[in-house]
């Protein structure tokens, strides 16, 4: 019984340490430019004038899908929201300036959340 405590307790270490060493430079750099990628889709959407969608004191939460093609360009590929008019404007800004990024990323898929509020004055 004692031993098999052991084995157990060892087993999980070695599990530990192999799972420690499967995140990989390459992997890290991966996750880094997902992230700068991200923002960067983030600070371009925020440019869109959603004033004319979005009543005061309202807000609208949209859902923005989008994934790198073969170019390693940023295209929307699918915008999830209640109102057209602000769809059609998010693509629009997001379409109007290229994001590029590494070939690592080619295929992915990135989605992000984004709520345009309107505050009353």
């Amino acid at each position: 019984m004692k031993s098999l405590k052991i084995t157990m307790i060892i087993l999980a270490c070695l599990l530990t340490v192999n799972l420690g060493m499967a995140i990989t430079p390459q992997t890290k750099k991966i996750e880094k430019e997902k992230s700068a990628v991200l923002k960067k889709i983030q600070r371009l959407a925020s440019q869109t004038n959603f004033t004319d969608y979005v009543r005061n004191g309202e807000y609208e939460l949209i859902v923005l899908r989008c994934t790198v093609n073969e170019n390693n360009e940023v295209v929307v590929s699918k915008i999830i929201g209640f109102d057209e008019g602000l769809q059609n404007a998010i693509r629009k800004t997001i379409e109007s300036k290229k994001i590029k990024t590494i070939a690592a990323l080619s295929g992915e898929e990135l989605a992000l959340r984004l709520k345009f509020k309107k505050y009353e004055r």
